[in-house]
């Protein structure tokens, strides 16, 4: 056996003994239900069910913040009224992205075509639409719940009928 062979063969079998992390090297495959928190997995299901932190309030100035919690797209935004929205980044209209959108005085209006959704996502402007549309009282924009406490936002991404009070 040549002097290469054999040293493969040495660093191949773990060394027992102190200190031999060197050659234990196995790294177990990741647990799905453990490590994935996304939309429908166990995890994730799990930890939707608690307010979670979702930003710095005093990052919330006149830009809009994209931010990516257990799994999901969104945008926290604090209106020129003073209310905090956690919304799904996309517009529900055309699919702009409203980290690009301008808070107004009650939500934040999308930067292609002027829709204003509220913090609670109803649509409450549709600009370019006919007069006397009804198209506005059809939309919604996917939001969550927040609460500013101790200079964080929290927000509550869990089922709104399950939803907790926040804690003190």
């Amino acid at each position: 056996m040549s002097a290469v062979k054999r040293a493969r063969a040495r660093a191949a079998k773990p060394q027992a003994g102190p200190f031999d992390g060197y050659h234990r090297r196995h790294v177990p495959a990741p647990d799905p239900e453990l490590t994935q928190v996304g939309p429908g997995t166990p995890c994730g299901e799990y930890l939707r069910r608690f307010w979670q932190p979702v930003a710095f309030a005093r990052d919330l100035t006149a830009t809009p913040r994209r931010v990516r919690i257990l799994g999901e797209d969104l945008v926290v935004f604090r209106d020129r009224g003073g209310q905090i929205g956690v919304l799904h980044l996309h517009c529900a209209h055309r699919g702009t992205s409203l980290e690009f959108g301008i808070p107004v005085e009650r939500g934040i209006r999308c930067c292609y075509h002027g829709w204003v959704y509220d913090v609670d996502g109803r649509c409450l402007a549709t600009p370019g639409e006919p007069h006397g549309s009804r198209l506005r009282e059809r939309v919604r924009q996917g939001a969550y719940p927040t609460h500013e406490f101790a200079g964080l936002v929290f927000a509550y991404l869990g089922p709104p009928d399950g939803r907790p009070a926040f804690p003190r």
